[in-house]
């Protein structure tokens, strides 16, 4: 407590550097604090129910499967089907309950104006385990979810409640109209609740209504088909190994149904990001940007470090007499340590507010630029236990780091001379007493150029992205999409719709091509197959009309283009691009081959040039293109080019649906937008890095401009004597500039080696350039080396003007 209260003086007696320290510290802390904050909001706080802390979730992982076992997927391959679902339901003995649900199910609310939502699909006992009592009505009973297709009952959540229907007091007993089907809502979800993942959900309907909302799908009849989430609440003293061993002993029966499976349970803490690949992914990219942030309170550290062996200086007299009287070196060196430590935790406690603030504001700045047709997420990202301890031992950490070699450096003095004016001077050399500050902000240098390489490589990414040429035309081009099953269409249905809408939409004015595809270029969707030619080759594949290949300009460089007749009857041919037939037959002829799809072989009728219609800035990808059959109706979008603009061709596309289908919603997009969901990552990474790297920047240069300043200051009996012998300005400026570019000039080689090393996990980001660009690598290290000389050069010219005389009389 003495320490402490001593510490406390110590830092008051000195409120312009308790002060500068304080907020670097608060700046470094605060960073790493927020962008913890944000991983914690997804992937490691308890879902806000009651009792979260008993939830976990159920995945089951096939890869250790030997030979090929018949596994259909709805989403995710480690979810359940509804069989398995009840195997572990009815056989366990650890759940209190267990839950089967599917969420974002997109759907169609019928009314004046159809709009477009997304729910859950949940078993009965959805809301009973997960302890949410409905504000109004009820939830689900057993009885809801006994009968496949029969009991269509809603449960609303309190927003869309809101949002949709006015908060009608009366809704109960109500029938709204989901994907043409009536559903009598039986419940009002409390306020706050907007079900178990990062997408919030507009409603819950029982699991037995599926075919409503998955029409082409029996998926409640596969008992091979992965479409269900697992959680359970477990009964109290039971521990996740006890669930893991309970639940993989009815695994193990679940594995003799089916030869050569080996079911792996992977069993997690119930949050918004439980299932493995989400994991995996909010992880990897969560380490990477903390490293990043971990990089800045390295440099407020090396700052910091610098300004205790500087105010050290100036304390040596009193550590000397303090000394003298017997006191230990370890008990200087605690002494110094609560000081640092002090420090830390105020600026730690400051930090901490800034961390809920840049929390914030990272989340909203990632909401509203979302690319078109991404579904809004939800994060709550208020400070809890977890978050509050993090910024506690990063405090402590960051305290005991920066704290301890000043410490230990400061306790160590020869008494004798430290009494004397000049004694700490004599105590070493200048090379030795120099040598920790220039690694210190040689260290500064080097996470900052880290931090700025990064931003130069993702600025040049971008801009190199605005300008890629993707192999077809995106000009003047709208895609139009359905959502036939929410409509409730059959499939001969939608192939009549399709039909009629085709022949409206040719006849507007200004539209001078209209063609049909599974998959528009640069779309999020994408299908995949292991083709066997012989051997088996994965490619992707598209299903596309004749007029395709002319609206987007890919030309057929081999073979020719598929017949109306082939398309209108769904024929086995096929085109493949330029990589895939050098790929899949090289130095031979692919025209004539054969692939085979299943029991079907298709014969290869022409080869169409790369375009990167999948991946940006990859053509190379084995890529294969199928007729737009009767069978694909439903599927198929609608990519139509106009002389007369986007504006006025939206506007006669929505027409034109309102006037076959009023309760048909349509989605309307520009071709040109699907280059955002490859330039939001991007996007994102950059504005984060070039915000890190700023902070950086100032830092280091603080650092830098700190040690040239102390240097002079410690120098100014030598700066007179060289002055008085004979040394002119010029030779004074460039022995300071020399002796303070060194820790810059090493600070910059190893950072350009440390980003070099690193760069490689950007590379899925960069488009158009290398992840070792020269022009990175070469403007930036250039321009952080003439800003740290402008840095030094200011300190540097104030030596220059040192009077001889005065110098020598110095102390």
């Amino acid at each position: 407590m003495n320490d402490l209260k001593f510490a406390f003086r110590q830092l008051l007696k000195n409120p312009s550097f308790t002060a500068v320290a304080v907020l670097t510290l608060a700046l470094g802390i605060g960073l790493n604090a927020g962008i913890f904050t944000i991983l914690n909001a997804v992937a490691l706080r308890p879902l806000r129910v009651q009792g979260s802390e008993r939830l976990v979730c159920v995945f089951q992982d096939f890869s250790r499967n030997r030979g090929r076992v018949l596994r259909n997927v709805y989403d995710d391959a480690n979810r359940a089907s509804y069989s398995e679902y009840r195997g572990y339901r009815d056989n366990n003995h650890v759940f209190s309950g267990l839950v089967a649900y599917t969420p974002s199910i997109p759907a169609t609310l019928g009314g004046e104006r159809p709009q477009q939502i997304v729910g859950t699909l949940a078993s009965a006992n959805y809301f009973e385990v997960l302890k949410v009592r409905p504000s109004l009505g009820r939830g689900f009973l057993d009885s809801d979810c006994t009968t496949p297709g029969e009991n269509a009952v809603v449960v609303l959540s309190d927003e869309f409640w809101r949002s949709g229907f006015g908060a009608d007091p009366a809704i109960i007993g109500k029938a709204i109209t989901l994907n043409r089907t009536p559903f009598v809502v039986i419940g009002v979800a409390p306020a706050g609740f907007q079900g178990t993942e990062v997408v919030p959900t507009a409603f819950w309907a029982p699991l037995t209504m599926q075919r409503t909302f998955l029409r082409d799908k029996d998926t409640l009849g596969d008992d091979f088909c992965g479409w269900l989430a697992l959680m359970g609440r477990m009964k109290d003293g039971i521990s996740i190994g006890e669930v893991r061993a309970d639940l993989g002993v009815i695994a193990a029966r679940l594995d003799q149904i089916q030869p050569g499976r080996a079911t792996t349970l992977k069993i997690e803490k119930a949050t918004l990001a439980s299932a493995p690949q989400m994991r995996t992914l909010v992880f990897s990219v969560g380490c990477v940007i903390l490293s990043a942030v971990v990089l800045v309170l390295v440099i407020a550290c090396a700052n910091i470090a610098n300004l205790l062996l500087a105010r050290a200086v100036g304390r040596r007299k009193e550590i000397a007499v303090r000394l003298a009287i017997g006191a230990s070196r370890w008990r200087l060196v605690r002494q110094l340590l609560t000081e640092s430590l002090l420090l830390a935790l105020v600026g730690g406690g400051l930090g901490s507010f800034f961390a809920f603030w840049s929390s914030t504001v990272v989340v909203r700045f990632i909401q509203s630029h979302l690319p078109p047709g991404v579904p809004p997420f939800v994060l709550d990202v208020g400070p809890d236990a977890r978050v509050l301890t993090f910024a506690l031992l990063s405090s402590l950490l960051t305290g005991i780091t920066f704290g301890l070699v000043p410490a230990l450096r400061s306790s160590r003095v020869d008494l004798s001379l430290a009494m004397k004016e000049r004694g700490a001077e004599s105590e070493e050399s200048p090379r030795r007493r120099g040598l920790l500050r220039s690694g210190l902000v040689a260290t500064q240098v080097a996470a900052c150029m880290v931090l700025l390489l990064t931003t130069g490589l993702l600025l040049r990414g971008l801009y190199r992205a605005q300008f890629i040429d993707p192999g077809f035309k995106m000009k003047n081009v709208a895609v139009a999409s359905f959502d036939f099953t929410g409509a409730g269409y059959s499939d001969q249905q939608a192939e009549v719709f399709q039909q009629q809408f085709m022949e409206r939409l040719s006849a507007l004015p200004g539209v001078d091509a209209v063609a049909q595809a599974r998959s528009a270029p640069l779309s999020n969707r994408h299908y995949g197959y292991l083709f066997s030619i012989p051997g088996s080759q994965p490619a992707e594949f598209n299903n596309v009309s004749p007029a395709y290949f002319q609206l987007l300009g890919i030309p057929i460089v081999e073979g020719r283009n598929f017949s109306d007749v082939e398309n209108r009857a769904g024929a086995h041919v096929a085109i493949v691009t330029e990589s895939t037939a050098r790929r899949f037959w090289p130095s031979q002829n692919p025209i004539g081959k054969t692939l085979r799809q299943g029991a079907y072989d298709l014969e290869v009728v022409g080869v169409a040039r790369d375009a990167q219609v999948s991946h940006l800035a990859r053509s190379d990808e084995p890529y294969v293109y199928f007729p737009a059959g009767p069978k694909e109706q439903s599927d198929l979008q609608f990519l139509a080019h106009s002389a007369s603009g986007y504006a006025t061709t939206a506007a006669s596309i929505q027409a034109t649906v309102r006037a076959l289908d009023a309760e048909l919603t349509v989605n309307i997009a520009r071709l040109e937008d699907n280059f955002e969901y490859f330039r939001f990552p991007g996007r994102v990474l950059a504005t984060l890095s070039a915000v890190l790297g700023v902070v950086a920047l100032v830092l280091a240069l603080i650092g830098v401009y700190g040690m040239v300043s102390y240097a002079v200051s410690q120098r100014v009996r030598e700066i007179g004597i060289r002055m008085a012998l004979g040394a002119d300005a010029r030779e004074v400026m460039a022995l300071i500039l020399r002796q303070a570019m060194r820790p810059v000039a090493v600070g910059i080689a190893v950072g350009i080696v440390g980003c070099a090393a690193a760069s490689s996990i950007l590379s899925s980001v960069l488009y158009g350039i290398s992840p070792h660009d020269p022009v990175s690598f070469l403007f930036v290290p250039g321009f952080l080396l003439a800003v740290a000389l402008l840095a030094s050069y200011l300190p540097a010219r104030s030596a220059t003007k040192v009077d001889p005389m005065e110098a020598l009389r110095y102390e």
